[in-house]
């Protein structure tokens, strides 16, 4: 599973008043785009056997979720734990595919959360949403 938490954004939001709901869309969507491209990388580095632990990852037998502020995906197939830590038995991937994932996510996490501050400043100059 991937957490994705920002150390202090809840109370720079709450400290932004009127413009909450506005902000909190910004950062929402963040992390929804930002899981789904963590999501999209690990399940391209899962290993594969019939192909369900793959397609489990954020999706059905998994989950994707935003939840305030913290947004998590990965995936509840029982056997998920053996096969990342390498002592399943699959044909093709990696192990440590979530941890994998979520790196090569990063450079675009990263592009993307720039985006939403710009989005944020944008809004907080401007007035408008």
């Amino acid at each position: 599973m991937l957490t994705i938490s920002i150390a202090g954004l809840a109370e720079f939001i709450r400290g932004l008043g009127a413009a909450q709901s506005e902000f909190e869309k910004i950062i929402g969507q963040a992390m929804t785009d930002s899981l789904d491209m963590a999501g999209t990388e690990s399940q391209r580095r899962t290993p594969v056997d019939t192909g369900y632990l793959r397609s489990s990852i954020g999706g059905e037998g998994g989950f994707s979720e935003v939840r305030g502020l913290v947004g998590e995906v990965g995936t509840n197939v029982e056997y998920a734990i053996y096969v990342h830590e390498g002592h399943g038995r699959h044909f093709v991937g990696e192990r440590l595919f979530m941890e994998k994932g979520a790196d090569a996510a990063l450079p675009y996490i990263e592009r993307r959360f720039a985006e939403a501050m710009a989005e944020v400043a944008r809004v907080i100059v401007t007035g408008a949403a």
